[in-house]
């Protein structure tokens, strides 16, 4: 996959929107470097930056020594990440169901299949060169048989989300519409995904998510979000060992139980 993308793993028909308000809206364009953590972990990175493909810093003033960091910015979750959704945060999926809303690359879908049994796995993805992309590694890996892979927009796609017992968001709303259009599909969102029981998995929270678009939904009503302190602390361990576990890239994933609708 890496060979059929850029190094920045974008697509040159996906339309990417600097975030105005919210966490990343400190983003800076000309110094905000996009790179899938799915194709790409920190080992990988530290060699492209060695080969001169990729860089870390940047020139505050040219020919100065003044350097800052570059922000680095996925849209996809890591190989650590799925693993510890799939493998730790996860009850058995046997006979479930689960949707990647903005499933881009794949990742989740790949790890869907080979780390639980969900017997149905389906990713929503806008953009049609990623939903290639993704069906090329799905006939190329023998995944067909529980995965698919739609070309649509999620506001299309409303009436089958009652259908699913798993739903994931990573990071998929903010780089890609604006503040008017978010507001739209979140509550949407919230109208129509309404199974008592339903997981949800997102990054980041969704009240994070919600505080910058100012929308006044009744969370209390609709999610319950678990406690997966002690999971993410034993996930850690397993996952990163003992040296230097990097707490925040499983702590950003949070884990919602749909409530009944009273």
């Amino acid at each position: 996959m890496r060979e059929m993308l850029p190094v920045n793993a974008t697509s040159s028909t996906e339309r990417i929107l600097t975030p105005k308000t919210g966490p990343n809206s400190d983003c800076d364009p000309s110094t905000t470097v996009h790179v899938d953590a799915f194709l790409y972990d920190e080992d990988v990175i530290d060699n492209l930056c060695d080969e001169g493909k990729m860089r870390r810093n940047y020139c505050e003033q040219c020919g100065s020594k003044e350097i800052s960091p570059l922000t680095f910015i996925t849209h996809s979750a890591s190989v650590k990440q799925i693993k510890y959704i799939f493998c730790h945060l996860l009850p058995s999926l046997g006979g479930k169901s689960v949707l990647d809303i903005g499933s881009r690359t794949g990742a989740v879908l790949y790890a869907a299949h080979l780390y639980s049994d969900a017997s149905r796995i389906v990713g929503v993805e806008l953009d049609k060169s990623f939903c290639e992309l993704q069906q090329k590694m799905v006939d190329k890996y023998g995944f067909s048989d529980r995965i698919q892979i739609l070309h649509k927009n999620i506001m299309n796609y409303l009436q089958q989300l009652q259908e699913f017992d798993v739903i994931i968001m990573n990071n998929v709303f903010e780089f890609f519409m604006d503040i008017k259009v978010q507001r739209q599909v979140w509550q949407t969102l919230y109208k129509h995904i309404k199974k008592p029981g339903t997981k949800l998995i997102t990054v980041p929270s969704i009240e994070e998510s919600l505080e910058s678009l100012q929308l006044n939904l009744k969370l209390s009503r609709w999610l319950k979000e678990i406690d997966v302190k002690d999971v993410c602390k034993q996930s850690n361990v397993l996952l990163y060992g003992l040296e230097s576990p990097d707490e925040d890239e499983l702590s950003s994933i949070h884990l919602y139980e749909v409530l009944p609708r009273t």
